[in-house]
């Protein structure tokens, strides 16, 4: 029934049917072949692996739905990534729960660049922390290394845009829709960052940047890294969100050491070392890293 229909339509019609980063999703299509025959199977009613509930809402989401994604996307100039698309990165693939669509806005081959570091902390840095973001972030882009981060306020910001003043790549995973303006008055950031390397989201174009989201996105954060570089963080930055996803998939955490011991500001970074994180205390380690890795 589905075989001539495109195959990013109905990745697409399942992330509605299944809502973003839906772990369902993926134990429903252990049991299948193919996209289309689980598509052919849920569309007809047919599919036993499903709850009723889940059941009952996948039944009220239609292909125009989907569809209506799809031109949208086209309208805007927004890349949509699925699974069998040659361009998906290996590197996702191998986590437990992969995006099923990646919004893609720009050059969506730096999200497979080999050579690639997350560079994460707090909203609210230092002067000095943001220092130590743009000398780590300027020095490893100079050298080729993709610079990888969420797009808040703080840390990532002087991540991306250190590795872009560098003539750099940098990938920026959102928390929102490409299309959602946050932080407010950043479009021409994000558009900036499409130019030098990729904005990507598995969220809708519009969806809004509700707090569960920056969890959600955070595990890709990891994914696409070789190894993740903490800068600053306290005891509850979602940071340490980020580092338990990379722990789990078996990545290298770096931690530039406190730049004061007795305040709260770095106590995610104490914790972190107490815990075995490798303290770095220049960008050229993380570069005999990735080069004895043979990156």
């Amino acid at each position: 029934m589905l075989e001539n229909t495109d195959r990013k339509l109905l990745w697409l019609w399942l992330d509605v049917a299944f809502g973003p980063a839906d772990k369902r999703l993926w134990d429903v299509m252990s049991y299948y072949d193919s996209v289309e025959e689980m598509c052919d199977d849920l569309l007809s009613l047919r599919c036993g692996y499903v709850t009723q509930q889940e059941a009952e809402k996948i039944s009220c989401c239609t292909f125009f739905q989907a569809k209506q994604v799809a031109e949208y996307c086209e309208k805007k100039g927004i890349y949509i990534l699925t699974p069998d698309d040659p361009l998906y990165p290996e590197r996702l693939k191998q986590i437990e729960c992969p995006p099923a669509v990646l919004f893609c806005r720009g050059d969506v081959s730096c999200l497979s660049i080999e050579k690639s570091v997350a560079i994460i902390g707090t909203r609210e840095p230092s002067d000095y922390s943001v220092a130590v973001a743009e000398e780590f972030s300027s020095f490893l882009a100079e050298r080729g290394v993709n610079i990888i981060s969420g797009f808040a306020m703080g840390i990532d910001t002087a991540a991306h845009r250190s590795a872009m003043r560098a003539g750099g790549s940098t990938v920026a995973v959102m928390g929102c829709g490409l299309e959602y303006d946050y932080p407010r008055g950043r479009t021409g950031f994000k558009r900036e960052i499409a130019t030098h390397g990729v904005a990507i989201s598995e969220f809708f174009p519009q969806a809004r940047p509700v707090p569960e989201n920056f969890r959600i996105r955070n595990r890709i954060v990891s994914a696409l890294s070789h190894c993740v570089l903490v800068v600053e963080a306290g005891i509850r930055s979602g940071t340490l969100n980020t580092v338990n996803h990379a722990l789990s998939q078996n990545k290298d955490v770096f931690v530039i050491p406190p730049h004061d011991i007795f305040s709260e500001k770095y106590a995610g970074q104490c914790a972190l070392l107490r815990d075995g994180a490798i303290e770095v205390y220049s960008p050229k380690d993380i570069l005999y890293l990735l080069n004895k890795a043979k990156i």
